[in-house]
């Protein structure tokens, strides 16, 4: 029997959910502060961005491990305190090692926190609403933080950004012991050898390579946008309207569900990917760079939600759509990281094809995985039928 939260602790999930994820929400003016205040070259933000995302990705990952045996209340304290810390350090140590050290720390609690209240979530009487729910209040966050962030930059550069984090980080401790203490007993054994087969592999694959292909425009859509002359508030302003159609994304895949086969969606949404790409070549103008915003992460959104349909429709053991997050960050992570191995100032022609190419790989891998679970099933159906 699933429990009904009251008014006041769904709200303090969501807020926590959304602490959890905001430093990836504002990405894009966290590398600008980092890249105006403290120097960094373009190699140097790949591999901050990078850093910051695989803290996050081990964090969530290990939170399989404690979240269901731990008392919640204290796990999202020491999740919170744990990101104070690191973002409160960044401020002190501005060096490249020790800044990134922190960051990966502090990227580590928060996707602590951020599984932890996915994991709270999941435990509520109507989760497909909930999940929405704290959706919405990510993208509204989001909008509020890439609007705002040209000012702190401003005010005080990274350090504003990074006071700011730990503000609101802080102020969670504030709500936490309105949070349930403890969930539903699950049973947390993984069928590993379903998920290894090749369909399931291919598929969760599928999720990293898209992730890889967002992980690098998310991290230098900003400075590509500076690099073409557009000043802080326009790049702000453009992100926070991809940001919108990234939201319509999100209810037009709700909208077409089943309805549409589910590879011509995901092929489609390479092709906007392709498409952003393309308008953030050559000369290009504000409205292009809106536009390939836009794009960009209206296919984000809209894709997702079809990629966690592909890997539970290919995954026997029913698991495999909970790893697809895990997934998703490592893309998130690897992405930035082989981007600061080739990206060089004022050319972003490698970030460019690891974009178009990991949207690319991913439909591939979708696209071989359904093909390889439709020639398993058929022997089964033709045993069925016999």
């Amino acid at each position: 029997m699933r429990s009904k939260p009251s008014l006041i602790t769904f709200g303090s999930v969501v807020s926590l959910n959304v602490i959890g994820i905001a430093t990836f929400d504002v990405l894009p003016t966290v590398v600008e502060g980092a890249e105006q205040s403290l120097h960094f070259s373009e190699s140097d933000i790949g591999i901050l961005s990078a850093m910051i995302m695989a803290g996050s990705a081990i964090g969530s990952v290990l939170a399989k491990y404690w979240v269901r045996r731990l008392d919640w209340r204290r796990a999202a304290r020491i999740a919170i305190l744990g990101t104070v810390a690191g973002n409160a350090l960044s401020i002190l140590l501005h060096e490249r090692p020790a800044f990134v050290a922190l960051q990966f720390i502090a990227g580590f609690f928060a996707g602590s926190l951020y599984a932890l209240t996915l994991t709270i979530l999941s435990d509520g009487d109507e989760p497909d609403r909930d999940f929405g729910i704290v959706i919405a209040a990510q993208v509204a966050f989001q909008a509020i933080g890439l609007f705002t962030g040209p000012a702190l930059l401003h005010l005080n550069g990274i350090d504003a950004i990074l006071t700011a984090f730990v503000a609101l980080t802080a102020a969670g401790l504030l709500i936490v012991g309105r949070i349930p203490p403890r969930g539903r007993h699950v049973p947390d054994s993984v069928d590993f050898r379903a998920l290894l087969r090749p369909g399931t592999l291919l598929a969760l694959l599928g999720c990293s390579f898209f992730l890889l292909s967002a992980g690098c425009y998310w991290t230098y859509v900003a400075l590509i946008g500076h690099d073409a002359g557009f000043d802080a508030e326009h790049v702000a302003r453009s992100l926070v309207i991809g940001v919108a159609a990234g939201f319509v994304g999100a209810l037009t895949a709700a909208a077409i569900g089943s309805r549409l086969p589910r590879n011509a969606m995901l092929m489609l949404g390479m092709a906007i990917v392709v498409a952003a790409v393309l308008l953030l070549l050559g000369h290009m103008g504000l409205r292009a760079f809106v536009a390939s915003c836009c794009l960009f992460n209206f296919s984000w959104n809209f894709s997702v939600a079809y990629q966690y349909a592909a890997v539970n429709s290919v995954d026997a053991s029913g698991r495999g759509v909970s790893l697809a997050p895990a997934f998703h960050g490592a893309g998130a992570s690897i992405g930035p990281a082989i981007a600061a191995v080739f990206v060089a100032p004022h050319l972003y022609g490698s970030v460019m094809w690891l974009v178009s190419g990991g949207a690319v790989l991913s439909v591939l891998c979708f696209l071989l995985a359904t093909s390889i679970h439709s020639r398993a099933a058929e022997p089964m159906a033709a045993g069925a039928a016999s």
